[in-house]
């Protein structure tokens, strides 16, 4: 009896690992995929912006806004993770730095760089002709 529980759990286990491996790795291939093209905020007219973003686990939708060639507000307006809370952080880093080149936050890779993704699509829709 024992030995057939130990080896259900085994197999439930393997289950587990394999498609955690499979949506992890199709993940990573939504995230490739992002338009990481740098956007200079300076050819961005003054406005508020939003759009979205999401790969299979995770989706934001932002809203950002931009006055003399700054960035001066970003408000995330939903952002749905499994452990990427945290990612939330990055909209200071980027309105510090004026721009969304800057590093994801530690332990929340994947919902930093849909963040982003998503405040670049904000800010091309700015972009002056």
């Amino acid at each position: 009896m024992g030995k057939k529980i130990f080896i259900g759990l085994g197999i439930a286990l393997l289950i587990v690992l394999t498609f955690a491996t499979i949506v992890i790795h199709g993940m990573k291939n939504q995230l490739r995929e992002f338009d990481k093209n740098p956007i200079a905020i300076e050819n961005v007219a003054d406005g508020t912006y939003e759009a979205s973003s999401e790969t299979t686990l995770v989706k934001a939708t932002v809203k950002v806004t931009v006055e003399g060639g700054k960035i001066t507000n970003i408000d995330i307006l939903r952002h749905e993770c499994g452990l990427g809370g945290p990612a939330g952080e990055i909209v200071k880093d980027i309105r510090n730095a004026n721009t969304v080149e800057v590093d994801a936050v530690s332990g929340a890779t994947y919902s930093s760089e849909v963040i982003k993704d998503a405040v670049r699509k904000a800010l091309r829709q700015g972009i002056k002709e």
